[in-house]
């Protein structure tokens, strides 16, 4: 490392042990320091390090806890943006943490979430490192932010044109996705997915890629899973999904907190339990077995790991929280609002009640409108099933109020709605209903709601 970039890093470090004496969070601005002193400081820091890019649309944090799970679980050493600072500045700033004064990070492997936008600016350092990307999926997102799902695709492509020696893992039931294979240079590509339908609790809504990336001739499915993955194929082209090397085959029981499947390696089937919550998570799970495969883990370590994977902060996260304590869910799109839909239809009881937020900050999606694209009814219709007359559905969150329009609707028993925007009494007021709830929360009302819930009980702490 050259003077110029082991200057960078003293300078970031300082100027992280002044936001912290001063009570600030520090994941971006040691960052910014850094890059105005040195450019090329990342790539300086990652030279002897492999590096692991997730990125997608859904699924990036998680994937990424569960990537470090399976890397450390087996012995070697990982540095992580587990904050979710998943841009640049984020980025540099999370190796700045791990490094020596001097710059030297000593950690085998770097497992780093990137930011769609961002994953271009994030591969200009690194060059001819040894890199491999993640891509879990491209799905309607922020639309104020990234417009349309090709728009999405088109900066993944950006991206990975910086590195065209990378090794590629793909999501097999994405039809975006998997088609960076063909239109991207690379040094190796490994497919996961699912080889069955989920049940039918799954969202049936196929709206983000309907028609063919390649003619433009509306797809069709042998089976499907949820949004628009599955076995798709254009009988016009002959564009379809490519056999996964990592795949689920079978799923045998969902379960509040895993799944219990039959599981693929190589055509070679194994029992495995996945210790994430929700039928989405599966696909996080296998994109992270899938990098045990890349790393050179064998067969038995990697199904092994599958049943070690834990959730990182806010994502299915329990709380203990009075006497029943609560989840918190987070939600951002369409289609992962869906699937915890589902996962609610499933689970949710006539004990649980429901907070729902929303906010419309930069980092949540200024254009709420989307939340009419969410399948509320099929909860509506499960709770005037299981007879849940004493639920309360909470809402907070600069938009609650257009939370409770749509859910007004959609068939909600508008009686049982409470609105409240102060964080600290909701607490309260959820501690001692004696009940369960599902928090299910947009990403910076999780943020503070987190950071308000620390006050009342004892919570890992996540520099932001």
């Amino acid at each position: 490392m050259g003077i110029r970039s082991a200057f960078a890093v003293m300078a970031g470090k300082l100027t992280a042990k002044m936001l912290h004496i001063m009570g600030r969070g520090a994941t971006s601005l040691p960052g910014v320091v850094m890059l105005k002193i040195c450019p090329n400081v990342l790539g300086a820091m990652a030279k002897d390090i492999k590096v692991i890019c997730v990125t997608g649309t859904n699924g990036k944090t998680t994937t990424c806890h569960a990537i470090t799970d399976i890397i450390e679980a087996n012995g070697y050493t990982a540095l992580t943006n587990s904050a979710g600072a998943n841009m640049l500045n984020g980025v540099v700033s999370c190796f700045m943490n791990a490094a020596t004064l001097t710059g030297k990070v000593k950690r085998d492997y770097a497992v780093l979430e990137c930011d769609e936008a961002s994953l271009r600016h994030i591969t200009k350092s690194f060059g001819k490192l040894d890199v491999t990307v993640v891509v879990t999926n491209v799905f309607r997102d922020q639309l104020d932010r990234y417009g349309e799902v090709l728009t999405t695709l088109d900066l993944i492509e950006q991206g990975l044109a910086h590195i065209p020696q990378v090794d590629l893992v793909l999501n097999a039931d994405c039809s975006l996705t998997s088609s960076l294979a063909f239109s991207t240079k690379h040094k190796s590509v490994t497919f996961f997915g699912v080889n069955t339908s989920f049940d039918e609790q799954s969202s049936a809504d196929i709206s983000d890629a309907v028609y063919c990336i390649k003619c433009k001739t509306k797809y069709k499915y042998r089976t499907h899973t949820f949004g628009h993955l599955g076995d798709f194929y254009c009988e016009n082209c002959g564009y379809s999904r490519v056999k996964p090397l990592i795949a689920v085959d079978e799923v045998k029981a969902f379960n509040a907190a895993s799944a219990d499947v039959l599981m693929s390696i190589e055509d070679k089937q194994y029992d495995a339990k996945i210790t994430l919550p929700g039928a989405y998570n599966i696909y996080n799970g296998l994109a992270a077995a899938a990098i045990g495969k890349v790393i050179g883990l064998d067969d038995k370590k990697i199904i092994a790991s599958m049943s070690k994977l834990t959730t990182p902060f806010g994502r299915m996260e329990h709380i203990p929280l009075g006497d029943k304590g609560v989840e918190m869910i987070l939600v951002k799109n369409p289609a992962g609002f869906n699937e915890v839909i589902s996962f609610l239809t499933a689970h949710c009881t006539a004990d649980d009640d429901i907070l729902f937020g929303l906010n419309d900050n930069s980092a949540d999606g200024t254009d709420v409108s989307w939340i009419w694209d969410v399948e509320f009814e099929k909860l509506s219709t499960r709770i005037a099933q299981i007879g849940g007359d004493k639920q309360t559905f909470f809402f907070t969150g600069k938009r609650g109020e257009d939370l409770e329009v749509r859910l007004k609707y959609a068939g909600f028993d508008t009686e049982r709605f409470t609105l409240d925007k102060d964080y600290r009494t909701l607490i309260q007021t959820l501690k001692g209903t004696g009940r369960h709830t599902y928090m299910v929360l947009s990403y910076t009302v999780m943020l503070a709601f987190r950071d308000k819930l620390g006050e009342v009980v004892e919570l890992k702490k996540y520099a932001r």
